[in-house]
């Protein structure tokens, strides 16, 4: 065999490898590609059913709408089983929660997040919506946040209530193990939604259902055409509950404003009647005071009128007196003279005799 022989077969060989390897990936191509349109096929023949099931039920644009509505709400993160720590008041009718996120809760909560925050017990113990809330710290598991609205003196004793209550019924399962205990421990938590949840009458197609968690004017709704009973979007409604909170909240604030204009007024008016009175008390004293020293400078020019009027009558003696003696004092002068003048006559008239 010579060498060009040696060549083709060798090429022969080659190539038969590249098509071997060739038809082994075009067949697994094909293969997952038959997969994957009989998954497809399953889906759609899924969603034909369903389409099929719903049919009667969901009827026209409103209800589409609504259906998808409901199916949006779904995604959304929620942290179900979180336990409360603390309820502290803050300034301005606000609160500040402390709580921790159940074990299973897979999607971290970040900083400035709203949440909205429901007990999660049955209503008949103490289940109830609590608030909502903007989250401003997180650590780890532990979470703080704060209201975002201004809270009556009923909600923020429902938040207390709440998280003493579920404290005590933790205490209690802890100290009493068994499975009534350990059901107790499950309810009594928090149930945490990034996005208020919204109504699906859906959810209670069983009669059971329906007995076990509606009153009965409720479930008399459910007798009716599925195109006459409204669904009911809680995120409108507490939108429309937190716009009527936010004018209740700014006329309560204007009458605040004006009631604080008044006790200001009131007090500013209250400062001015005690300033008045003290200085009137000041006035009085003062006036005591002078009144006691005229009374004291009458005294003493009483005195001294006195002193004068004594003075003047010594005076008005001694005046009377030196005059007696001026006279006695003239008189014995004129006698002296008239005595000095008869001696001085008496020897002349003995010389003439």
């Amino acid at each position: 065999m010579n060498i060009w022989n040696k060549v083709l077969i060798g090429l022969i060989c080659f190539l038969a490898i590249l098509a071997t390897f060739w038809s082994a990936k075009v067949l697994n191509h094909y293969v997952n590609r038959g997969a994957e349109a009989k998954k497809i096929e399953d889906e759609t023949d899924n969603a034909r059913k369903l389409i099929d099931t719903y049919k009667d039920y969901d009827k026209g644009v409103p209800a589409l709408e609504v259906r998808n509505a409901a199916l949006l709400a779904n995604r959304t993160e929620n942290w179900l089983f979180c336990t409360p720590k603390s309820v502290e008041s803050l300034p301005n009718k606000r609160a500040r929660i402390v709580f921790s996120l159940g074990p299973e809760s897979a999607a971290p909560m970040q900083a400035d997040d709203t949440i909205y925050v429901f007990d999660q017990r049955p209503f008949g113990n103490g289940g109830k919506y609590l608030g909502r809330f903007a989250v401003t710290q997180v650590q780890g598991f532990d979470v703080a946040a704060d209201s975002l609205d201004v809270l009556t003196d009923i909600e923020t004793q429902n938040l207390i209530s709440s998280q003493r209550e579920i404290a005590q019924a933790t205490q209690f399962s802890q100290n009493e193990p068994g499975d009534s205990a350990q059901e107790t421990q499950k309810q009594a938590a928090w149930s945490i939604f990034s996005r208020c949840p919204v109504d699906r009458p859906d959810l209670f197609q069983s009669a059971e259902d329906r007995e076990s968690y509606l009153p009965e004017f409720l479930q008399a709704k459910y007798s009716q055409d599925p195109e006459d009973i409204k669904t009911i979007d809680f995120g409108v409604l507490f939108t429309n509950y937190y716009q009527k909170r936010v004018e209740n909240a700014t006329a309560l604030a204007e009458k605040l404003i004006q009631k604080f204009e008044i006790d200001e007024s009131n007090r500013l008016a209250s400062e001015a009647l005690a300033f008045c009175e003290n200085e009137n008390e000041r006035l009085k004293r003062e006036t005591g005071q002078m009144e006691a020293q005229r009374k004291e400078v009458e005294e003493l020019c009483k005195e001294l009128d006195e002193m004068c009027a004594r003075m003047a009558e010594d005076v008005q003696r001694i005046q009377r007196n030196n005059e007696r003696m001026v006279e006695e004092i003239r008189k014995i002068q004129m006698e002296a003279l008239q005595k000095s003048g008869r001696t001085a006559s008496e020897p002349a008239n003995t010389t003439t005799r």
